[in-house]
Order: structure tokens, then sequence, then C-alpha cells
């Protein structure tokens, strides 16, 4: 499947541990992970539950719609990027690694994953 493939490019262009896709609901789409301890679709789940409430902060401000979201831990890094309809994508990777460049990666996949959307 094309979304498996942009997220194992994904994973692989960021230095990452992992990367989900997921629909609004939390459903797995498709995922990938070099890490088999990593249990990505959990993850993925509870921190849709996050952007939701983020998404929800914004739309009550002057701020614009949500495109991507950082979260850092005592040792692991996520993001949360929004793809169109809903889905999102979730980045797992270590505290250590340059988040601009998994911002930026995870991006490009943003895009690539909604054209196959179609």
């Amino acid at each position: 499947m094309a979304f498996e493939r942009i997220l194992k490019e994904l994973t692989g262009r960021s230095g990452a541990n992992g990367a989900i896709m997921l629909a609004k609901d939390g459903e797995v789409v498709a995922y990938h992970t070099d890490d088999d301890g990593l249990d990505i679709d959990l993850i993925g789940a509870h921190h849709g539950v996050i952007l939701d409430i983020i998404r929800d902060a914004s739309a009550r401000s002057d701020f614009m719609d949500i495109t991507s979201v950082s979260i850092t831990t005592d040792a692991n890094r996520l993001t949360i990027s929004t793809l169109k309809e809903g889905y999102y994508i979730v980045l797992s990777m270590d505290k250590t690694l340059p988040i601009g460049k998994a911002l930026y990666e995870s991006d490009r996949a943003a895009r690539m994953l909604e054209e196959e959307m179609g």
C-alpha cells in the first residue's frame, strides 16, 4: 500500500522510530515502525484526542487552522500533523532528534498522503 511506503520513508528521512496514519475516529489506516516494542497504534489514538482539544481551543481564539503539534516528554518527542478530512499522522522519535526536520518531513509526507488519498 502506498500509505505504508510513505510512512516508511517519513520514518527513515526524519530518523524517527515510527509513524502512523489514523482516521478522525482513531482508526489505524497505515503505519510503519522500526521498533518492535513501540506500540504506535496506541500512541497515535491517544494523541488524536490531544489534537482535537488543541483544534477546539484554536477555533475559539485568533489562531488559524492547526497543521501540526509537537509534544516532548523526558525521553521522546511526538509530532502530530493534520491531513484532509480529519485524518492525521503521528511521528514518534527520540527527544534528541531535531524537531524542525521532523516537522518538515511530516509536512512533506502529509502532502504525499493527501495526494494518494485523492
